[in-house]
């Protein structure tokens, strides 16, 4: 289904969110009725954010990062954050990476480490069977011998040519497990904001600040950048509650970085047989819990 597998943008302010739901579903390959099945909305509904006649409610905007491999802030603003991921991402990661949502935020670097290992494991140790060579030097230590293969945590090696460049310290704590409600409310009790204070900058009702605070509504699109700004925030974190993709999946930038380049050399077989392995242990998990 995905055409284009980089999350690259440019800047497109001047964009609505519709154009820039339409500019991702053209560079991604991504259909409405894609969409409409991840947000389980319908697809007139989606033709309707495309067309610009009906803007997205917060609810939906993790959802379709996800199937649009965009990111947060330049969805709902048309701005990019400090930096980008340029890398290309294996065929059917971000499908995968809905799959695996059910897993603890704690849990999720773990499971990712193993499953990953193991595989990369299993597929050297079929090739060498086989005698076929190939060069996977970020998780092959060079023995003399060349007999022995040792197999050590690869997510901790660091490629030393690499272009990824990430300061590695994020601007929240995890809060996945809180609503946008309680987010919102440990930003404004830590800054000391009053409802007055926020509606002002806002430009609404202390008593739509009033709902925010108390989960019975939820701000809109067109005010969010606006709320983000006042409470210093990052755009990410207040919807999701995680500052950007390593926080979210568990690891640290390097760690993705290396995982990333190493599943990108792996034949495609093999890593949609990864994805359909962790996703069925997950549902069986799930199921059983």
């Amino acid at each position: 289904m995905k055409k284009n597998n980089k999350v690259l943008h440019t800047l497109a302010e001047h964009l609505t969110i519709g154009a820039r739901i339409a500019l991702r579903c053209r560079d991604v390959g991504c259909s409405h009725y894609d969409i409409a099945k991840c947000c389980n909305v319908t697809e007139r509904t989606v033709y309707n954010w495309c067309k610009s006649k009906s803007i997205p409610e917060l609810r939906y905007i993790p959802s379709l990062c996800f199937i649009l491999h965009s990111q947060i802030s330049w969805l709902v603003s048309g701005r990019m954050d400090k930096y980008q991921w340029v890398d290309e991402f294996p065929i059917g990661f971000f499908d995968f990476l809905v799959s695996i949502r059910n897993i603890n935020i704690e849990n999720r670097g773990d499971v990712l480490r193993s499953v990953f290992e193991m595989a990369m494991t299993l597929h050297f140790s079929i090739n060498n069977s086989a005698h076929k060579k190939h060069n996977f030097n970020c998780f092959v230590d060079k023995e003399p011998t060349h007999k022995v293969h040792k197999f050590k945590c690869f997510m901790n090696r660091v490629t030393t040519n690499s272009p990824f460049h990430h300061v590695e310290e994020v601007k929240h704590e995890v809060q996945e497990n809180l609503t946008f409600s309680g987010r919102f409310n440990i930003r404004k009790l830590e800054l000391g904001l009053s409802n007055k204070g926020i509606s002002l900058f806002c430009g609404v009702s202390e008593k739509t600040v009033y709902n925010w605070g108390k989960g019975k509504s939820l701000p809109t699109i067109m005010q969010f950048p606006a709320l983000c700004s006042i409470l210093d925030a990052d755009m990410s974190w207040l919807v999701t509650g995680c500052c950007d993709l390593p926080q979210w999946i568990g690891m640290t930038p390097t760690e993705l970085k290396v995982m990333l380049d190493n599943l990108n050399r792996l034949p495609s077989r093999t890593v949609n047989q990864i994805y359909l392995s962790v996703s069925v242990i997950v549902h069986e998990l799930d199921t059983i819990n």
